[in-house]
């Protein structure tokens, strides 16, 4: 009866896999489109008060047709393995990062998630680790990385401002591990209201 059992356990975790990777692309989109599209923070400052800051934007195009993906196999038979994907979609006009007093334009949401649930050897790793940046003032959405760098001469990373943060629980999709970047400059940050809308759609 166990033996049976585990058979049926293995081979519903086979078709789920197969189900999720014959779909991919539109999974990871529809994943990314989940990131809540307004929220607000604060860098703790204990000696001049708390810096709070906000964001708001809505999507328009996107980027890439579909998200890119690659997958990491981490056997000879290629039953475990992670998966990296990444996604590039652009912000309307009027998308914001208010800091400060001063509204920053928001321009694109840059993705670089990865996929842990087709390699589970334990229970602590998420299944869903995904690592958003809010990007302001780049209109092409050419980073996070100088194309020309570094025979250019410039900063190897491209995006001078944005907000980062980290989402590992894709049912409420609130941000962890968030830092603002404001003009080279890095700062932790807390969440105070992680704002309502969770949907977004590309036009």
């Amino acid at each position: 009866m166990r033996l049976r059992a585990f058979r049926l356990f293995i081979l519903a975790t086979i078709l789920t896999a197969h189900s999720v990777l014959a779909d991919s692309s539109v999974f990871y989109r529809d994943l990314v489109l989940k990131v809540r599209q307004s929220g607000s923070f604060k860098v703790p400052m204990p000696s001049n008060g708390d810096l709070s800051f906000s964001y708001e934007f809505k999507f328009s195009n996107a980027k890439f047709e579909k998200p890119l993906f690659y997958d990491f196999f981490l056997d000879p038979d290629k039953t475990k393995f992670y998966r990296h994907f990444w996604d590039k979609i652009f912000f309307q006009d009027g998308s914001y990062l208010l800091l400060g007093g001063e509204k920053v334009p928001l321009t694109c949401i840059y993705v670089n998630g990865q996929d842990n649930r087709f390699s589970k050897d334990t229970p602590l790793i998420p299944d869903f680790v995904l690592k958003v940046y809010l990007v302001a003032n780049d209109f092409t959405c050419m980073g996070p990385i100088n194309p020309g760098w570094p025979s250019n001469g410039g900063r190897k990373e491209m995006w001078d401002t944005y907000f980062y943060f980290e989402i590992r629980d894709p049912t409420i999709m609130l941000p962890t591990e968030s830092k603002i970047r404001y003009r080279w400059t890095e700062f932790p940050a807390v969440l105070v209201d992680p704002g309502g809308s969770m949907r977004g759609s590309v036009p």
